[in-house]
């Protein structure tokens, strides 16, 4: 189900068309197909307005809002705010998802740190707007990597095991802060070698993987409520 994601990725990387040129719109669709593959695959695991959707819901429109971000940044150099914006709604729908059943503020204390030391350094390269904005932008994917986290810790204290999917959305989550990590140095730091190709490849990554944990996720919670009833009983 993913062979068609693999593939315009493939295709995205081949064709790498160059960010100097003028701006088009088949870059943007370039850029988008795979994250509408995601889409599909998404699609595909069942989606509708009940309970036991509610998670692969999220990630789809998670996915969506991704896929305008990206398609704003194509044109960066007049929409990187509103790119951000579109991503950041992405992410607060992926907290959506990955849920507030276990706090665990130490951990989201311990995911906040490196996202200050971050903004002190990006700072001096913040104009205008971009001061508050990546400041806003930083506390969100921080809070997206720390639910992340704790949803796989929950899944361990609940039952001694974690399933694959739980995993796979920690590290999505975690590939995706490093690519927005990679980008803000780029822009707002120094420039790094080989940037484009490294934020590319951990952000496809990173997509493909939180996707990947809305599989049978359906089945999942079905296993939960039953285990719910016994417990009840």
């Amino acid at each position: 189900k993913l062979v068609p994601f693999l593939k315009t990725v493939c295709v995205y990387f081949v064709a790498w068309l160059p960010e100097s040129e003028k701006p088009t719109v088949f870059a943007a669709l370039l850029k988008i197909l795979p994250i509408l593959c995601l889409c599909g695959f998404v699609s595909l695991q069942g989606i509708s307005l009940e309970k036991e959707h509610n998670y692969s819901r999220r990630i789809l429109l998670g996915l969506i809002f991704s896929g305008i971000g990206d398609i704003f940044l194509v044109w960066k150099n007049t929409y990187f705010i509103h790119g951000m914006a579109a991503f950041g709604i992405a992410h607060i729908l992926y907290i959506r998802a990955f849920g507030f059943q276990a706090k665990n503020w130490l951990v989201g204390v311990l995911c906040t740190l490196p996202g200050f030391l971050m903004y002190y350094v990006c700072y001096p390269g913040l104009k205008g707007k971009l001061v508050i904005a990546v400041l806003i932008y930083g506390f969100v994917i921080t809070g997206m990597m720390w639910r992340a986290i704790t949803c796989v810790q929950n899944q361990i204290e609940e039952n001694g095991l974690c399933r694959w999917t739980r995993m796979s959305a920690c590290i999505g989550a975690a590939l995706f802060y490093i690519s927005d990590n990679i980008i803000a140095i780029n822009k707002f730091c120094f420039p790094v070698p080989g940037s484009r190709a490294l934020i590319m490849t951990t952000y496809y990554a990173g997509q493909m993987f939180i996707a990947m944990s809305a599989f049978n996720i359906e089945e999942e919670y079905n296993l939960r409520m039953k285990s719910c009833k016994k417990c009840n009983s």
